[in-house]
């Protein structure tokens, strides 16, 4: 591109595209404090520019809108400095140095020009600071003032190293597979004891006893579907739940259901429930076997073998067990359908047949 000639005479640079050129020059005559605010916007306008390319496909519009907005923001900045600047050199020339000069002499004086000056200079200073913060506050960084809200207290706080109030022992696991756990209620003083044995997903077989003693929290129990099914959802999902027939234990018949729980309802389950309004107790459990069927007498057994250790200062559940235990089967050893009767006292084979049999009739002598 050639040098263009003007008209009277004198060579003229050609005139420049907008560009990278004249923002760098537009950017060399703005102050410090501008120039951080420029390359924010900068910033800021491509940001936007990519997400309109993004939403609206490719349009020519975007780059040409932000070139316009920066050549904006620059001669808005030029103008408040070239505004500012003229007000302190109006101000200053405002004041009449030569009579501050004769009155400079007399102390505790203050011209009257010279108090005007001042009033002037300072509206000036907190007119720019009022640009300056509103300047800052629309291209400041959004904060994001998130309420930092306390975690809510869970109702049932987990006890740690609980002492165990009653004792169950289940034939098939070890000592290490065992768990036992103690939940209090934050407000009502409910607890809840509960002797885990397995554990799901780990072991093939998998037994849990709860024993509720109800506190302040709860005024009555509910339904007896609905208390099993959301003590087995701790567990994992519940599904195809339906009711069976009852379970006799020593502490009478226990409600049943069967159903399945974990993914791809790989465990087959049979959840049980006794309420008791005199104590104001519930035992509930589950008894899940991996793909295979529950055995109802395990469940029998395992209730059977529920023992309590210490009662504390609650008497009520220490004359629940005490009435319990003149019920117990001993796992079926007193169910004369599937154990062998005891023997009699005194009948003993030998002595049954030491003596001879006496015949009736006329052989007999």
């Amino acid at each position: 591109m050639g040098v263009v000639q003007s008209p009277f005479g004198a060579r003229s640079a050609p005139p420049q595209p907008f560009g990278r050129s004249n923002e760098g020059t537009a950017a060399a005559k703005l102050p410090r404090r501008l120039l951080v605010l420029r390359t924010d916007l900068n910033r800021r306008l491509r940001v936007l520019r990519l997400r309109t390319r993004l939403l609206f496909g490719g349009l020519a519009w975007p780059r040409p809108a932000e070139g316009y907005a920066t050549r904006a923001f620059d001669w808005i900045g030029q103008a408040i400095e070239a505004i500012s600047w003229k007000t302190a050199r109006a101000a200053i020339r405002a004041i009449e140095w030569r009579r501050v000069a004769l009155v400079a002499s007399e102390p505790f004086v203050l011209p009257t020009e010279f108090r005007a000056a001042m009033v002037r200079i300072l509206a000036y200073i907190c007119g720019l600071g009022a640009l300056s913060l509103l300047a800052a506050g629309l291209f400041s960084e959004p904060r994001s003032m998130a309420l930092m809200e306390p975690a809510p207290r869970p109702a049932w706080i987990e006890v740690e190293k609980p002492w165990p109030a009653f004792q169950q022992d289940i034939p098939g696991f070890s000592e290490s597979e065992t768990q036992y756990a103690i939940r209090r209620h934050a407000e009502g003083g409910g607890r809840k004891d509960i002797l885990s044995f397995g554990e799901l997903g780990r072991t093939q077989r998998f037994m849990s006893f709860e024993i509720y003693r109800a506190g302040r929290e709860l005024a009555e129990f509910g339904r007896p579907a609905d208390d099993v099914r959301a003590l087995a959802s701790e567990y994992g999902r519940v599904s195809r739940m339906h009711t069976t027939l009852p379970i006799p234990s020593k502490f009478g018949k226990l409600q049943t259901f069967e159903f399945a729980i974990g993914p791809f309802s790989s465990y087959n389950c049979i959840g049980f429930i006794r309420s008791f309004d005199a104590p104001r107790v519930q035992i509930t459990g589950l008894s899940c076997n991996m793909n295979l069927l529950v055995d109802r007498s395990a469940i029998s057994c395992g209730l059977d073998r529920l023992t309590l250790m210490s009662a504390g200062s609650d008497p009520e559940i220490a004359r629940l067990f005490a009435q319990a235990e003149l019920r117990r089967n001993f796992c079926g050893a007193r169910d004369h359908l599937l154990y062998a009767t005891p023997k009699r006292p005194g009948g003993d084979v030998t002595q049954l047949t030491a003596a001879k049999p006496r015949l009736r009739g006329r052989i007999a002598r």
